[in-house]
């Protein structure tokens, strides 16, 4: 088990160690966010790159295939580009799913992966962040000395296809293990506020380059959605507005093959972090496209607030996480819905989009980060 121990010098900035759940050059979200700005503040940042929820399968071949390349070329895991102050490792860990993978995991892998740690400069006392409640992380745990373990909750793995039998014990095990619990919505929230006595639930924030100037007066012709294309996306919002006129551009890596879609919709693919709100800029409004299937039922997309700070209208499913954004959003249901709804935009008064930007810089990066400062510190000092 994670030992509690004090900073080995008190008066430095503690090390902090994330346990992702995605890679650092997938699409952009929390666990990239909170890595950065804990390195801005000071602290030297660990980010160990997603250790495995599920069984791989032909789909993964080439994340895998790109992950062993990364382990080769870096003599076991270390990634030399990365933004100043953080240490980006690609472990090589198995999948949590099989008991021959975890007995490797607990014996062999997750003590190199500790060693690698520590040989990068890993200092006892680490904040340790962990995404993933898996047999991988808690023997992972097993070999950090930790003055606090951070469980972030940002997905709802109940609700993920083929997750690890044994999901609600290991995710027991790390929730007994962390003395702060983070959620991203207030579905995992409610889920976890009554197992743990220390739950918050906190989005990552908006960068200051997603407010952008008001979208100048004009048809609404071009909508743009932007993330990880996969199985939570719901393309039939988008052929239908494809099919009704609208240029459609989706933004962001394929995770899995979309359907085939219009000519219209036009497929970008992943661009940098940095480069997007200057790519939003030229839409006229944002889409938030999901099923209605137990994962979402239970998360926020990532991306909610940039979209409301880039001020332009934003049509969404309704998801539960976004009821409470009724008043900054338009909810839509049913293709013909979204198509409608697209249709009236450009009657929408100007206070509408003042509206969304205010509601944004309730949750503004340097915000948010320093509400999670706050909680860390606090639950540090109780350990």
């Amino acid at each position: 088990m994670a030992t509690s121990c004090p900073d080995a010098a008190p008066a430095k900035p503690f090390d902090v160690v994330i346990l992702s759940s995605v890679d650092w050059d997938a699409a952009w979200q929390r666990h990239q966010s909170f890595a950065l700005q804990w390195a801005k503040a000071g602290h030297p940042v660990f980010f160990v790159e997603n250790t495995g929820f599920r069984e791989p399968g032909l789909r993964d071949l080439r994340r895998v295939l790109t992950r062993l390349g990364r382990a080769l070329r870096a003599h076991g895991g270390h990634i030399p580009a990365a933004p100043r102050g953080i240490t980006i490792l690609s472990p090589l860990v198995l999948p949590p799913t099989r008991r021959v993978f975890r007995w490797i995991n607990s014996r062999l892998m997750a003590s190199r992966l500790a060693a690698h740690l520590h040989s990068r400069g890993l200092r006892p006392g680490a904040v340790v962040f962990a995404y993933l409640p898996t047999a991988t992380t808690l023997a992972i745990l097993d070999h950090l000395s930790s003055s606090l373990v951070v469980y972030d909750c940002v997905d709802n793995f109940s609700g993920l296809p083929s997750p690890p039998p044994d999901l609600a014990a290991t995710e027991s095990a790390l929730m007994s293990r962390a003395g702060l619990v983070l959620t991203t919505s207030r579905t995992l929230y409610e889920d976890k506020k009554g197992r743990h006595p220390h739950v918050v639930e906190l989005h990552h924030g908006v960068g200051p380059a997603f407010f952008l100037p008001p979208r100048a007066a004009g048809p609404i012709r071009r909508l743009c959605y932007f993330g990880t294309l996969w199985r939570a996306v719901d393309y039939a919002p988008i052929r239908a507005l494809a099919e009704a006129g609208f240029e459609i551009e989706l933004i962001g890596p394929i995770k899995e093959p979309p359907p085939e879609l219009p000519a219209s919709v036009r497929l970008r693919g992943p661009v940098p972090h940095e480069e997007l709100p200057a790519l939003l800029a030229g839409f006229d409004a944002l889409l938030l496209p999901y099923v209605d299937d137990e994962y979402n039922r239970g998360v926020i997309p990532a991306k909610t607030y940039e979209c409301l700070a880039a001020g332009r209208p934003v049509l969404a499913s309704p998801l539960p996480a976004l009821a409470g954004l009724s008043g900054v959003l338009t909810a839509c249901r049913t293709p013909s819905e979204w198509v409608s709804a697209a249709r009236t935009l450009e009657r929408e008064p100007e206070a509408a989009g003042r509206s969304r930007v205010e509601a944004a810089r309730d949750h503004a990066e340097e915000k948010a980060f320093a509400r999670l400062q706050d909680e860390v510190l606090k639950a540090r000092h109780q350990r």
